[in-house]
Order: C-alpha cells, then structure tokens, then sequence
C-alpha cells in the first residue's frame, strides 16, 4: 500500500534549467507582426537623421528680357537680354545640427518603442508558459492522485466484500475520484487553452504541439537579487523610461531650434546675364531673411518648452511608478519562495505521511474510511498550493524581467 501512495514526487523535486522559453521568446519577437512594424519605424527614424540636417536644393532662375517689337505690341523673336541665377539657403547658428540632433533622439525614441514592443512579447510568453507548465503540472499531480484514490476505491471495495468495510466506505471514494476526474477534465482545458494562447504569440496554429513536459524557470537566489540595484537598473533600462529621455532631447531641441530660428538665415547666389548671344555680366547676391513677427516665434518656444516639461514631468512618474512596481515585485517573490519552501519540505511531505499512514490504519481497521478520505484532501489542497505558488513565482519573475528589460 505504501508504494502506490508515493504520489507527486514531481512536485518536491526542484526544477531544472530549462532553455525552451528562451527559445520560444526568440520566435515570437522574429515573427510578431507588431515587432516587424516597429522595427520599420525605428529603421524610418535612422533614416532620417541624415535628411534632417541636409542643406535644401538650390534654385536655378532663368530670366529673359523681351522688348516690343515697336511700332507694334508684340516682343521680339529675340530675347534681348538673357538672366540666369543659381541661389542655395544656408541655415546659421546651428540650426542643422539641432535638427540632426532632433532626429538622432526621434530615432532613440523609435528604438526605445521597438524594444518595449520586444519587452513585452517576451512578457506575455512567459505568462503563457508559465500558465501552460501550471496546467500540466496540475493535471500530472491531480492524475496520480486520481490512480491512488481508484486504489483506495477498490481496497474499500475488498474490505467491504470481506466484511469488515461499509458500502458508503466505497461510495464516498467513488464520490471523490468522480471530484477528481471532474477536475482533471478542467486542467486538461485550461492546459489547451493554455498552448492555444501560446501558440499565437508564436504565429503558429493553434494545435501545434508544446514540449510535453514543461519545466518552470529557475529562479535566481534572492540574496543576489538586491531590490535597490534592480530599481536602479530599471529606472535606466526599462525601455518605457528610455523612451521618455529621448522625448525629452527631442523636446530641448526642439525648444533651441525654436530659439534660433529668431536669427536670420542666408541665401547666396551667383548669375550670369547673356546679350545678344554673348555673356556681358555677372551676379552676385545676398539675401536674408528678417525674423519680423515675433510673437509666432515666440509661441513656437513655449510649446517646445511645455513639450519639455510634460516630458520631465511623466519621466519622474515613471521612475516612480517604476521603482515601486520592483519593490512590490521583489518583496511577493521573496514571500512565495518562502511559501514553496513550506509547502515543499514540510506540508507535501506532511500531508503524504498522513495518508499512507490512514491508509494503512484502515488496510489493518484501525481506521475509518472518512479519516482516509481527509487524509487525501489535504494533500489534494496541498498539490494544489504547490502548483499556484509555482506559478505566481513565474509570474513575479516575468514581472520584474519585464520592468528591468532584460533577464535576471
């Protein structure tokens, strides 16, 4: 009897290191379409960083001079005198570079955006198999259980044929098995729903078969996690905040260019002038334009400068936000590491001794069924903490991978 209750011993076992998500994160960022599209964005963005702080196309003037064909009003076949000019703007006081600048930030933007994009496909696929390992860990345990429980159904039916058992004895072990297969049928649907889910962040059918024995994530010591270098290094890599940098640059440029664009730029341009089919002059010229009405300039410089500090402002929430989410995360690990280890060294373990104990008590009649019977529910409660602690460490883990933008 001892042998067929030693149930579940995959549950007390430590995971190993498993390399599957790893693999799966990899074919989810290569063919997500949302990845694909902001990565032409972010390749849009480089680009213009060359454009942006090129000199515009010169102008080419062609001027001819027609006088009347007198005594009459039309013009002569001829041109009497032929203009040609080329005229090219150059922009002073940097205002090239500020613009370079503004696009290189725009482009930091846009890679900031592509990578929150990658962080959080990574995010999601680690809850889908976190919640795909859960269900088929859950179905493995809850099916073991279910065998030791039909043993324990027909050892309630020898005893009874025999004469010392009851018939409730059999009903109430039937009653539990059919509990049992009840929810085996559900964790069998929630694993599929699971690699449903799963599968479509891989942008594959949603049948394609996942590994058959999932392993969750090791989880790294907490005494080499310290809670403040994680803050520190989220509020620097977490892509969100590396967004809003660049949008600050961005704006500060924006804010400068607005200031600049208060001076004048200068147009240079040369001519040559051609008269009776011979060139008899030439031209030089300077033109500038004069930063008149400033109230639009002005204007201009306090939305820059407004952009700028929305921009601040939502950084500083950020961090906040940021720093807050880590400690909370950190901490609901540190407490769930803790939980599996109860549940692991003492509860399951526990809870096994209990019932092979009931059910030998009641194999010798020195024990009641129903004592049996409790016996199996309080390991079933036990298996069933040990899958949903396992899971929300997965989770907790996901999360602060997904706020640090990296792995651990």
């Amino acid at each position: 009897m001892t042998a067929i209750l030693l149930l579940g011993s995959t549950a007390a076992v430590a995971a190993e290191p498993n390399t599957d998500i790893t693999h799966l994160i990899d074919t989810a960022r290569r063919l997500n379409p949302e990845a694909a599209a902001m990565a032409l964005e972010a390749d849009v963005a480089t680009a213009r960083i060359v454009s942006a702080g090129s000199l515009d196309d010169p102008k080419f003037k062609v001027e001819l001079e027609l006088p009347r064909n007198e005594p009459g009003y039309l013009p002569r076949d001829r041109a009497g005198r032929e203009l040609y000019q080329v005229r090219q703007m150059f922009p002073l006081w940097g205002k090239r570079d500020l613009k370079r600048e503004i696009a290189s930030a725009d482009s930091r933007k846009a890679a900031a955006a592509q990578a929150e994009v990658a962080n959080q496909i990574a995010y999601r696929v680690k809850v889908a198999y976190a919640e795909y390992h859960a269900a088929h860990l859950a179905a493995d345990e809850t099916r073991q259980l279910l065998g030791t429980v039909r043993r324990l159904s027909e050892l309630a039916r020898v005893r009874y044929a025999q004469g010392p058992g009851k018939q409730q004895d059999i009903t109430g072990a039937n009653a539990e098995a059919g509990a049992l297969a009840a929810d085996l049928a559900r964790m069998d649907a929630d694993r599929h729903r699971a690699q449903v889910r799963l599968n479509g962040l891989l942008v594959r059918s949603p049948e394609t078969p996942l590994p058959a024995k999932p392993r969750p994530r090791s989880v790294p010591p907490l005494e080499t996690l310290s809670v403040d270098a994680l803050a520190d290094r989220a509020r620097s890599d977490y892509p969100a905040i590396r967004a809003q940098l660049a949008q600050i640059d961005s704006a500060d440029g924006t804010r400068r260019l607005a200031e600049k664009n208060g001076y004048p730029d200068v147009e240079l341009g040369i001519g040559a002038m051609r008269r009776d089919g011979r060139f008899d002059g030439y031209q030089a010229m300077v033109e500038v334009n004069i930063p008149l009405y400033a109230d639009r300039r002005r204007a201009e410089q306090r939305e820059a400068a407004s952009m700028a500090g929305a921009a601040r402002a939502k950084l500083e929430q950020l961090r906040l936000d940021v720093t807050t989410d880590v400690h909370e995360a950190h901490a609901m690990l540190a407490a769930l590491k803790e939980r599996k280890r109860i549940v692991r060294e003492i509860t399951l373990p526990q809870a096994r001794i209990a019932l092979e104990s009931a059910a030998r008590g009641y194999e010798q009649s020195r024990e009641e069924f129903a004592t049996l019977l409790v016996a199996e529910q309080t390991l079933r409660r036990a298996l069933v903490e040990y899958v949903n602690v396992t899971f929300e460490e997965q989770i907790r883990l996901a999360e602060i991978e997904r706020l640090i933008g990296g792995e651990l």
